[in-house]
């Protein structure tokens, strides 16, 4: 029983002091090979990725949240399209916000599966290294804002 208490406290130190567990509720994961839409994107500097789809409560209950963000970097060069046609032209600013619906297009299907996402809303918050910070439904906005700001360092 001794043994097994150990092992765990061990476990436990080993995942906190490599990074596996943020004091602010979130987690930048590199890896991950953003797709040409969003890569394009991120050569101006971060991107916020809002993955919705239709008919989702959650999705429309956070879009505001959204939008409040979207407000909050409006005076710090943010710009804020809600882009599904990717084509359309975007500012050269530091920080991009985009909404994909994966019920609308292939190419909202496929950022979708690249992010793994498994349960709408997510919201992604990529650095311009490609990193990632994922959160899932309903987020907590400062969390969120948070983790925008260390994107953007």
């Amino acid at each position: 029983m001794r043994y097994v208490a150990i092992l765990a406290v061990v476990c436990l130190l080993s995942v906190g002091m490599s990074g596996c567990i943020s004091q602010s509720g979130y987690e930048f994961k590199s890896g991950i090979t953003p797709p040409k839409a969003v890569s394009d994107l991120m050569k101006n500097g971060s991107v916020i990725l809002f993955i919705t789809q239709n008919n989702c409560p959650a999705c429309e209950q956070t879009r505001p949240m959204i939008t409040d963000l979207q407000k909050q970097y409006n005076g710090t060069n943010v710009t804020r399209p809600m882009i599904t046609d990717l084509q359309k032209q975007y500012n050269g600013t530091n920080v991009t916000f985009v909404n994909f619906n994966i019920d609308n297009n292939t190419t909202s299907r496929n950022v979708g599966q690249v992010y793994g996402v498994s349960a709408t809303p997510t919201t992604v918050v990529l650095r311009k290294d490609g990193a990632a910070a994922i959160f899932v439904g309903v987020f907590d906005e400062n969390i969120v804002k948070s983790a925008i700001e260390d994107a953007r360092k």
